[in-house]
């Protein structure tokens, strides 16, 4: 009999492994998204078991390999296909990093979205609540500036759209987008820059405000 491999996540804090996984299990099994599997507890730490993904990270922060326009893109609209469910369910990853994304070979139809630690879903009137430990530096939109607040309804989809846009922006120039502006003209194709631009805006309301239409966005360059 073959064994089935599972990843075990161990969080110090009991409290936030249950949370953790009472929120990716209300999230359907979806194939850019990690596959939560069962949640145990020892000792008063908390341990997640999630399925197995043979891929690596995809990046780690600061600077990382240049990839060419089309995988990039087809990357980020895999990561958007994640979010799309995510966000229908309720809930904001609120980190979506390099970190956070596992990927096999560089194949984009491998991407999975992990780490839900800092996620926050909605209440009864329809606001984002929870504690948040502070999204990566880099990736995090302004209306996440504070670390430790409880959030409210500043944060819509489109915070998490604008990192996805981020983690696009590290994977066509190598980098982490420090500065958006600039990152942004790097990019060889203008159309493909204006579409960057606009979904790593300041105000929230001059980005996409779904992952539909941030993927219809960028279908053309693939």
């Amino acid at each position: 009999e073959q064994k089935e491999q599972v990843v075990i996540k161990k969080v110090e804090s009991k409290k936030e492994a249950e949370q953790e996984s009472n929120l990716l299990k209300s999230i359907p099994i979806h194939k850019h998204i990690i596959t939560f599997l069962d949640f145990f507890e020892e000792e008063q730490t908390g341990y997640i078991v999630l399925e197995y993904h043979p891929g690596g990270r995809l990046g780690y922060f600061k600077r990382g390999i240049i990839h060419d326009q089309q995988c990039a893109v087809q990357i980020t609209m895999s990561i958007l296909r994640g979010l799309k469910v995510i966000h229908q369910h309720g809930i904001l990853h609120c980190d979506i990093t390099p970190h956070n994304i596992l990927i096999c070979n560089n194949d984009p139809k491998t991407v999975k979205i992990i780490d839900f630690g800092s996620s926050v879903r909605t209440n009864d009137s329809g606001e984002y609540i929870g504690n948040h430990r502070g999204a990566t530096r880099w990736y995090r939109p302004p209306e996440l500036k504070k670390q430790n607040q409880i959030f409210s309804a500043n944060l819509t989809y489109c915070s998490d759209l604008y990192s996805a846009a981020c983690v696009c922006l590290y994977l066509l120039t190598g980098f982490a987008p420090i500065r958006k502006i600039q990152a942004c003209k790097q990019i060889p194709n203008q159309k493909l820059q204006k579409v960057m631009r606009k979904a790593t805006r300041k105000n929230k309301l001059k980005r996409f405000q779904s992952a539909q239409e941030f993927i219809d966005a960028l279908l053309p360059f693939v």
